[in-house]
């Protein structure tokens, strides 16, 4: 993060002290250590909690929507890479309003990685985050309680690219051994995607040299050689292969892949909150939910043009590559919201594979989800 800084004094003139504007917030990727995946986790939820604080006061007057008067109800919104298309119903339900037509004033704030947003979870800063389950079941190992209310996907959306460069060096994933391997973050979802992929390949992730590379940064690090394949979100994903800057070993977007690595579905992104915020403000967990299961019936009922066209200008990008990337994706997003038991027992497997669960540890999985917002506003909605 970059911080108010302090010009220098001339000598050729009276000592006058200038304070420089703030500039936005800058994500940085974690620093790779060689670490358990279970310290490493622990390191990052005790660091990000101070940094992301104040990351959000500096990003506040950048990101919160000009709003002239009390338009409604404030709520807080932390999202991790918003353009991300697992985060697709948030997208549908900004761009629609959605959250204005529940009561809502929406303030939102991007971040790099998960961690970050979850961070702001925690600490009181956001009263939702736009993330993975596994950050739920990871707080509840730490002995937080988060709650996860609303399924943006049954499938990550994310997919195994290699660069072009490397089409006659490796043909599967056995040949990733002793390669650079991009992830998001160290420890994070698209971390424990690609460990339970090399496991389901006979690949130990020790014979890997798995770096963190962003989210948003993947493709630069690819295209520029600093890793030779990844995990990639889409749509950087798709855009990387119409590109022809890589091909794939493995599209996590497609059910069929999905079935034949992972072993069915994968419950991924979300609206996840605190339990307190659930206990004294109910009503707004309820108008969010419901805003994004209007979203997901949108997603669910119109093509992808439409849908390119009711997403923020700013998080399409190239539309035909957007649109094309929707094509891509279809198949990722959870009918109404709903959680897919399956879905959740995948993500525990895949949870226990990378050794976030203590020896002998368990979780009760059942009380880090919970539908009956999405069930209310699936009724309240009157969809079949």
């Amino acid at each position: 993060m970059i911080c108010p800084t302090v010009g220098r004094r001339s000598p050729a003139k009276p000592p006058r002290r200038q304070i420089r504007r703030a500039a936005p917030p800058t994500i940085l990727c974690p620093t790779v250590e060689r670490r358990s995946p279970a310290k490493a986790l622990r390191r990052q939820i005790k660091g990000e909690r101070m940094r992301t604080t104040v990351a959000l006061i500096m990003a506040a007057a950048l990101l919160a929507p000009g709003v002239a008067g009390s338009a409604g109800e404030p709520v807080t919104l932390a999202y991790s890479q918003l353009g991300l298309l697992a985060h697709l119903p948030w997208q549908v339900a900004l761009g629609q309003k959605y959250f204005e037509e529940q009561g809502l004033e929406p303030k939102g704030y991007n971040f790099e990685s998960g961690a970050k947003s979850i961070a702001a979870l925690i600490g009181g800063s956001a009263d939702f985050a736009a993330n993975a389950l596994e950050h739920a079941i990871k707080a509840k190992v730490q002995g937080k309680d988060l709650v996860y209310v609303f399924s943006s996907t049954r499938l990550p959306g994310f997919g195994l690219a290699v660069a072009s460069t490397q089409k006659g060096e490796i043909k599967s994933v056995a040949d990733l051994k002793g390669k650079l391997v991009g992830v998001s973050g160290i420890g994070a979802a698209s971390h424990v995607l690609l460990d339970y992929v090399l496991r389901k390949h006979g690949v130990d992730p020790k014979e890997v040299k798995v770096i963190a590379v962003g989210l948003s940064t993947f493709p630069p690090a690819l295209e520029g050689g600093k890793i030779v394949a990844g995990m990639a979100g889409e749509p950087f994903f798709s855009r990387m292969l119409a590109r022809g800057t890589a091909f794939s070993l493995g599209n996590l977007s497609s059910l069929k892949d999905a079935q034949a690595i992972l072993g069915g579905e994968y419950v991924f992104s979300g609206a996840i909150t605190r339990p307190d915020v659930i206990a004294k403000r109910p009503q707004i967990v309820q108008k969010v939910v419901t805003a994004l299961v209007k979203a997901s019936h949108f997603i669910e009922t119109k093509t992808p043009e439409q849908i390119a066209d009711a997403v923020p200008a700013d998080l399409v990008g190239d539309r035909a590559q957007y649109i094309e990337a929707l094509r891509a994706s279809r198949e990722i997003y959870a009918p109404h919201g709903l959680v897919s038991p399956s879905g959740v027992d995948t993500v525990m497997k895949s949870l226990d594979s990378f050794g976030v669960f203590k020896d002998g540890q368990k979780i009760d999985v059942a009380t880090t989800y919970d539908m009956k917002f999405v069930k209310q506003a699936v009724k309240d909605l009157k969809l079949p």
